[in-house]
């Protein structure tokens, strides 16, 4: 279906419009409730303006609701739904916001991503049209404060999605390890150095599907 097909069949109803005024309600219960409404009437797949308030809610604070969101787009994004009933218009409008998402946005998915292995198609879908997520991925793998689990997620979507100017970075970790391996000593202990050795693994298949 096409994009002027989907708003022929699109109709804004009083209960669409109040459905979508609630998801910037500040209780979380009509937060929920009015994604339901919404995805069950077809409303983000055919609405542009619908599509584009649901992705703005990738950092709700509520963890379950960020899921929910996550999976509403990963539907909306993938072959499935683009090829049947999915506006090119809505398409444009998740692609724009995405492609201007900032490091605490991606953070925040990689936090669904640590949470919710059911969401990893729809993050994969959705990184997809992040284009300068690269760059970000490359910060949060380095970044030292951050948990390690957020860091192992970072490097899962780096290779999952093919983002090429991860691998320098992903090099220089694995290059590191390595080097420590050949001359044991007690700053293994260190936090800093553990996390890295528990990255390895994963920074070794984030290469191999880059390299491929």
């Amino acid at each position: 279906m096409n994009s002027s097909q989907a708003k022929v069949d699109f109709k804004w109803t009083q209960e669409i419009w109040q459905s979508a005024e609630k998801l910037a309600s500040p209780n979380n219960t009509e937060r929920e409730k009015a994604l339901d409404f919404l995805t069950e009437q077809g409303a983000p797949q055919k609405s542009p303006l619908i599509a584009y308030l649901i992705v703005s809610m990738i950092s709700d604070p509520v963890l379950d609701t960020r899921f929910h969101v996550v999976q509403i787009l990963g539907s909306i994004i993938g072959d499935t739904s683009r090829s049947e009933c999915c506006s090119d218009q809505v398409l444009s409008y998740i692609q724009s916001y995405l492609a201007r998402i900032n490091r605490d946005q991606i953070l925040d998915l990689l936090t669904v991503a640590v949470q919710y292995l059911s969401a990893e198609q729809s993050l994969i879908e959705l990184f997809k049209l992040c284009s300068y997520a690269g760059n970000i991925l490359n910060g949060i793998v380095n970044d030292r404060k951050l948990p390690v689990q957020v860091r192992r997620s970072a490097l899962f979507y780096c290779g999952e999605v093919g983002f090429m100017d991860t691998i320098t970075t992903i090099q220089g970790l694995i290059s590191r390890v390595e080097k420590r391996e050949k001359v044991p000593s007690k700053a293994a202990e260190r936090k800093r150095i553990r996390d890295e050795n528990d990255l390895y693994s994963f920074a070794v298949i984030a290469l191999e599907k880059l390299e491929s």
